[in-house]
């Protein structure tokens, strides 16, 4: 398993994110095996009419494969394409998509004379290699961008007080419970969620999707060109918060942003943080843990690394000591960063390597758990996947406020 997934695993987990949607990996059965596992892993969906003997398949119930062979680069390989949409079309009617390996891509396969002949042309897209070296968010957000272009829903009258919620995805750091998180949240706003977009929706959901009065976003770098999609072509009021709700106080202010576009009362969602909030601190008073001259590391989006790094600067007076952006950009949280670690002459930190040691260290949850267990860290916080190692059965979500008691659980408790 590779560290930090590319946009080749982006454009899979947005179709994946579709509950009723396929995706058929054209290439080699290697490239789908990291998929695939990973998709169990964060999406787990059982088929048991799937086995060994089941074509494309090949035992797993997610991802069918054309299994490409050496000789299919030299000769092409339209007809594995062709028999395997044909055998999905019988399977599985829902939306499917047909990914590209960057090899599979070299060959040159009609793969939309695929669609066509197998009469899977109103519902299925072809997504080649394009997006492979470019970021997972970009990945991620044209992905879904591109399916809307495909399902083309015409335009509606918008329903009043409803919400299309962006920026979630299967790789977040347990997606359903952020997905439950914010439904509540707005609910209490007199917001209703018709859509988490990418996030566990049906294709049926996102088609629907256009009819949504606002989009809200969660996380801003996974839903710049979706955003654009819903305000430029549907006429929804899109709502991007300066950063990702990560800690009390940035849960509070994307609050009071979504209340001020759309004229909604923020209090009881604010009081609910506040309840949340007091908990906490009531927790922290009786812990035998002393934060004051702990150092901190995060690797992680630039809308998610700088309300973290207040939130535990301002919370638990914690030093950075490095702060990496993932390889992804966010202008306004980087500027906001910027000028937060220059007020503070720590301006040293941005992109420094990791230090040897360093008690806490925020990063995707299989480097945090090496470090661990290496004595590279304290305690490692896991903030998003791969983290191929533990099962959540409790919520634990980066955003909202169930997102900083998970936080807080990671930094203070030892096991």
């Amino acid at each position: 398993m590779i560290v930090k997934p590319d946009g080749f695993f982006g454009v899979t987990m947005a179709i994946e994110g579709i509950a009723d949607s396929t995706v058929l990996m054209h290439g080699p059965d290697g490239c789908r095996k990291n998929l695939g596992a990973l998709t169990m892993k964060v999406y787990p969906r059982r088929d048991r009419t799937v086995t060994l003997a089941t074509p494309y398949y090949r035992g797993g119930s997610r991802i069918p494969c054309t299994d490409l062979e050496p000789c299919d680069y030299i000769y092409g390989s339209y007809d594995r394409v062709r028999d395997a949409l044909g055998y999905i079309r019988e399977r599985d009617p829902g939306f499917v998509a047909v990914v590209c390996s960057p090899g599979a891509s070299l060959i040159g396969d009609d793969c939309q004379k695929g669609i066509d002949e197998a009469g899977l042309s109103d519902k299925a897209i072809v997504l080649d290699a394009d997006l492979s070296s470019r970021p997972i968010n970009v990945g991620i957000d044209l992905t879904l961008r591109r399916v809307l272009e495909k399902m083309d829903p015409e335009p509606v009258p918008k329903v009043p007080d409803t919400v299309a919620l962006l920026g979630n995805h299967l790789l977040q750091k347990d997606w359903e419970s952020v997905n439950e998180e914010f439904s509540r949240i707005l609910g209490l706003m007199g917001l209703r969620v018709v859509c988490n977009v990418g996030a566990g929706c049906t294709a049926a959901e996102l088609r629907g999707s256009v009819s949504a009065e606002f989009t809200v976003t969660v996380c801003p770098e996974y839903s710049q060109y979706l955003a654009g999609y819903y305000r430029d072509r549907h006429g929804v009021k899109t709502i991007e918060p300066d950063c990702s709700p990560v800690g009390f106080q940035a849960t509070e202010d994307w609050i009071r942003k979504v209340s001020e576009i759309t004229g909604k009362d923020p209090s009881a969602a604010l009081a609910y943080v506040d309840s949340v909030k007091k908990r906490a601190y009531r927790r922290m008073m009786a812990a035998r843990f002393d934060t004051d001259t702990f150092g901190f590391a995060i690797d992680a989006e630039p809308s998610i690394a700088y309300p973290l790094t207040r939130f535990l600067y301002d919370n638990l007076q914690m030093v950075p000591r490095s702060i990496c952006y993932n390889g992804i950009s966010h202008r306004w949280s980087e500027d906001d960063m910027s000028s937060f670690l220059a007020e503070h002459g720590m301006t040293d930190v941005l992109g420094a390597d990791i230090p040897d040691y360093v008690e806490i260290l925020c990063t995707d949850g299989n480097t945090a758990d090496i470090h661990q267990r290496s004595g590279h860290c304290l305690r490692g916080v896991d903030l998003r996947f791969p983290s191929m190692m533990n099962v959540e059965f409790l919520p634990q979500p980066v955003f909202g406020a169930a997102g900083a008691l998970y936080i807080l659980e990671r930094v203070v408790n030892r096991f």
